[in-house]
């Protein structure tokens, strides 16, 4: 099968004089030594006993090379469907409708998986309960027992020493990388106005999926059998606990399907151009709810996402530097806020999007 960037992808069909129908099975083996299976199946096992998000079931699995295949696997039950990219333009309005509102109920759910600590899930090495390795301590030892409730440290703190944190590892690379540090200065001084303004007043960390596109959604025409359109969503690889914000990006693929390249979040909330559309949009709203309302359209919390993502990230590529120019150069007055910027800011800290 199509595999990703990080595993190989095989199918598998296993048959049985008992049935007449073949068990179906995906098996993933990572491309790279660095890969964390224990990231990828903490998430689903999560999502399993808390939500009722339609995920893989892991049947099996082993995170380390003692094995046939000499590397870690795991293989999980094939889910039916297909996936909804390239597919979507073309679907009939009816299971475009009834798309919108189950991943409405999706980010709805997310919102409601919450986190003592931001991070991502892992497994102890035991195979025992969930665990968090927290962002600015990438130590093995440093991980902390999963626990939900309110946040050990509220979101602007977590955010600040996340950066000053990112800041110190490229200190300890030497002085060839001053312009990367000069980067995290800027970043850290946004991050402390954006804070100041009360952008991170939100006390909570909420189950964040940073790629819910197309190509992970698997969808199927709902039946007697199979009531829901959504079939499964997949690729949760890089889920993580972050700032309700981070789970609130615009799917707006749903209303406005660009086939020329990514979508433009600074373009989310313009209004559809027909009917059909509107109505697509108004009732993923309505079902994703306020919290998706509230942190979705405005500009302070598209911005947010961005820091919080080099923050996570880093600044590992080109293609970093130049988004993370951008982000400066496009927003604010490098190293500070740009007054227009702030202004606007500081009037829609408290908006609603419409």
């Amino acid at each position: 099968m199509h595999g990703g960037g990080f595993n190989r992808i095989v199918g598998i069909f296993v048959t049985s004089s008992e049935s007449p129908t073949a068990s179906q099975y995906v098996l993933r083996v990572p491309r790279f030594d660095a890969s964390r299976l224990d990231r990828d199946l903490a998430p689903l096992q999560l999502l399993r006993r808390r939500s009722k998000i339609k995920v893989p079931e892991v049947t099996a699995f082993d995170t380390t090379s003692h094995n046939v295949l000499e590397s870690p696997y795991m293989i999980q039950t094939r889910i039916p469907g297909s996936p909804l990219f390239p597919a979507y333009p073309d679907l009939p309005y009816e299971l475009k409708y009834d798309i919108a509102y189950e991943l409405g109920r999706v980010f709805s759910e997310l919102n409601s998986i919450r986190s003592v600590v931001a991070g991502r899930l892992t497994l102890s090495p035991s195979q025992g309960p969930l665990r968090i390795q927290p962002f600015n301590n990438m130590d093995p030892d440093a991980t902390v027992l999963y626990e939900n409730g309110p946040p050990a440290q509220k979101p602007s703190d977590m955010l600040l020493a996340l950066l000053e944190y990112k800041k110190e590892l490229v200190v300890a690379e030497g002085p060839k990388q001053s312009f990367r540090v000069s980067f995290f200065d800027s970043f850290i001084v946004v991050a402390s106005e954006m804070s100041a303004r009360g952008l991170f007043d939100d006390n909570y960390y909420c189950l964040c999926h940073p790629d819910l596109e197309p190509r992970n959604i698997l969808v199927s025409p709902p039946s007697p059998t199979q009531p829901q359109a959504i079939t499964g969503i997949l690729d949760w690889d890089s889920a993580l606990f972050a700032p309700p914000f981070m789970s609130c990006p615009p799917p707006m693929w749903l209303w406005a399907w660009n086939d020329e390249g990514e979508e433009d979040e600074r373009l989310p909330n313009m209004t559809p151009p027909t009917p059909d559309l509107r109505e697509l949009k108004q009732l993923f709203e309505y079902v994703a709810g306020a919290t998706y309302l509230r942190f979705a359209y405005g500009p302070q919390y598209r911005l947010a996402r961005k820091l919080m993502r080099f923050a996570i990230d880093g600044l590992q590529s080109n293609e970093d530097l130049k988004s993370a120019e951008l982000f400066l150069a496009n927003n604010y007055r490098t190293p500070l806020l740009d007054s227009s910027v702030a202004d606007e800011l500081d009037a829609q800290k408290d908006a609603k999007p419409f």
